[in-house]
């Protein structure tokens, strides 16, 4: 199993946060010990903040709960956000703005393999210490494998600018340079309609071309009656790497029990 596995898009809002809660739990369910990452989180404002209402009359995205928060919410794992912005721009721009200076690729990177191995000592202490894993919804069983596996969760697209002219692309690099043999995997959510394939080739080519992985493409939000077009893009999307699910239409919305019993079906990625 890799240890690292990077969930990007081919833009924002196409399901990113729920499909890396859907791989959550079926990692979970595999016996992995998994940990949302997220390396910025923009828009982030509080409901009783002051500056809300001159912020949502200004700027789309304004939200209360990140995204990673999501995520941890719907699939039970832990979650952490290195970076949290106000203004719902992209990170390198909020942060011009409000004067916050970003982390390098490299102190992601490094942030991120820490973590990692802090997770893999702390399960063998408890493991040790109780000589079973917890049982419920979306974690493991008595006999599971203690693996540890960060999901990182970029912001928008591959190529957006997280700080310095860093990217997603460019902490996957650090990642697996930092940590070679530990495994890396890229994982592409798409959306399902029309100009997906274009944005899909870009994204996968994008990977390649920098000795990244495209170990799965998931379509981030499939209608319960797709159109032709989406049926047809669907079976083209395994041109540019291979097709491992599509997380169901609404699946954000339905509660962390009812999520949990259905996401192991969406993705075929252990």
């Amino acid at each position: 199993m890799n240890r690292y596995v990077v969930v990007t898009g081919t833009d924002t809002g196409v399901g990113k946060t729920v499909a890396t809660a859907a791989l959550a739990v079926r990692l979970r369910r595999a016996g992995h010990r998994v940990h949302i990452r997220k390396p910025a989180q923009t828009g982030l404002v509080a409901a009783t903040d002051p500056r809300r209402s001159s912020l949502e009359a200004s700027y789309t995205d304004v939200v209360t709960c990140g995204d990673a928060e999501i995520a941890a919410r719907l699939s039970g794992a832990p979650s952490s956000t290195a970076v949290t912005l106000t203004l719902p721009m992209a990170p390198a721009a909020a942060a011009e703005h409000e004067g916050v200076v970003l982390p390098t690729p490299r102190d992601h990177a490094e942030a991120i393999v820490s973590l990692a191995h802090r997770m893999t000592e702390e399960a063998g202490v408890g493991e040790a210490a109780s000589g079973a894993a917890a049982v419920g919804p979306g974690r493991p069983g008595p006999s599971a494998h203690w693996d540890s596996v960060i999901l990182v969760e970029g912001a928008g697209g591959l190529l957006v600018d997280l700080g310095g002219g860093g990217t997603l692309a460019d902490i996957a690099a650090e990642l697996a340079d930092l940590d070679p043999a530990a495994g890396l995997a890229v994982i592409v959510v798409v959306r399902t309609g029309l100009g997906t394939l274009n944005h899909t080739a870009l994204t996968c080519e994008a990977l390649r071309t920098r000795g990244l992985p495209v170990s799965g493409i998931v379509l981030g939000s499939w209608p319960g009656n797709p159109t032709p077009v989406e049926v047809d893009n669907r079976r083209r999307l395994g041109e540019y790497g291979p097709v491992i699910g599509a997380v169901s239409d609404g699946a954000g919305t339905l509660d962390p029990e009812a999520f949990a019993a259905a996401a192991p079906a969406w993705t075929a990625f252990d």
